[in-house]
């Protein structure tokens, strides 16, 4: 992935900024990793960290592009959750991050035979439980990554490098 080339600073601040957590995020949330409680709340508190920075960052790049529909893509990576986006709008889906008064990381299991960890079960972040006034929403941390990477940066209005 290129950095981003903006027309002004603060895009590219903004940009940048969701590029970086867009690449941890992928990172953390599709590797399976075994059940241990220490590491997985390790893990839980940079994907919530990352997650609220995105939101935060790249609905400011949205803005700043002044183009706001972009659509919420489905998880190319592997292992997908099993739960799917509650809005299909981008902006919107930032917007329930942004206001949430609760996000916890939902754990999956894989279905992985043989396992890789024999003494314990193995997992990965599947998804982001946002709880607001809205309500409660699970939102799979690929479709935000793939939402972010695809129509977001390779819109017509990207400038490349």
């Amino acid at each position: 992935m290129a950095p981003i080339a903006a027309k002004d600073w603060l895009e590219h601040h903004n940009g940048r900024t969701a590029q970086d957590c867009v690449v941890r995020l992928a990172g953390l949330s599709h590797a399976v990793l075994p059940t241990d409680k220490a590491f997985s709340e390790l893990i839980a508190e940079q994907i919530k960290a990352d997650v609220l920075t995105l939101a935060f960052n790249a609905r400011k790049f949205m803005e700043r592009r002044k183009d706001k529909r972009a659509t919420v893509a489905t998880d190319p990576l592997w292992p997908p959750s099993q739960c799917a986006a509650p809005t299909q709008n981008l902006w919107e889906l930032f917007g329930l991050i942004i206001h949430a008064d609760v996000l916890e990381v939902v754990w999956e299991t894989p279905d992985l035979t043989p396992n890789p960890y024999p003494d314990r079960e193995p997992q990965f972040a599947a998804a982001i439980e946002v709880i607001s006034r809205k309500g409660l929403s699970k939102i799979p941390i690929g479709a935000i990554i793939a939402s972010f990477i695809g129509p977001v940066l390779n819109s017509s209005n990207f400038e490349k490098q």
